[in-house]
């Protein structure tokens, strides 16, 4: 009795441990609703970078002003470093599906110096947090449409 009192002790500090170590590091990821993000994409305030894959893309649209940039391509890293090298972190937000891609990308980011960076963590389908972009009626635009821009603004 006394070995599984301790042992449950022990797990239950180490979970309380990993969790407030988890909210900790996401703590500084600044976050934004699929509203404000669009708000802030629509008035150039904010560009916004869905790291979805292609099949997601295809499946949904994106979110009207976002570019197509999937953390799922071995060309990820170097598209994000010419994004970086073009725009401040802070003028840079991540949509996903749920939001828990763009909260690891994020939380990856910050461990490297690069803070700033926000997470639409509803994502485009929604979570606990919100309902997502596409049930909140925002707008949505094609894959082409979104590579053509993204083209367009790294020329």
């Amino acid at each position: 009795m006394i070995a599984l009192r301790r042992g449950t002790r022990i797990i239950a500090v180490t979970i309380a441990a990993v969790l407030m170590t988890f909210s900790t590091a996401l703590a500084d990821v600044p976050i934004l609703s699929a509203s404000d993000a669009s708000t802030k994409v629509a008035a150039g305030e904010i560009i916004l970078l869905d790291i979805r894959t292609p099949q997601e893309w295809g499946e949904t649209g994106l979110a009207d002003g976002a570019w197509p940039v999937s953390m799922h391509s071995s060309e990820f890293p170097q598209q994000l470093r010419t994004i970086l090298t073009k725009y401040e972190p802070d003028q840079i937000a991540l949509i996903c599906a749920t939001g828990g891609r763009t909260a690891y990308v994020a939380e990856v980011l910050e461990k490297n110096g690069i803070t700033g960076v926000a997470d639409v963590s509803e994502g485009m389908m929604g979570n606990g947090r919100g309902v997502g972009w596409i049930a909140s009626g925002l707008p949505l635009i094609t894959t082409q449409q979104a590579m053509a821009r993204f083209d367009a603004a790294m020329k």
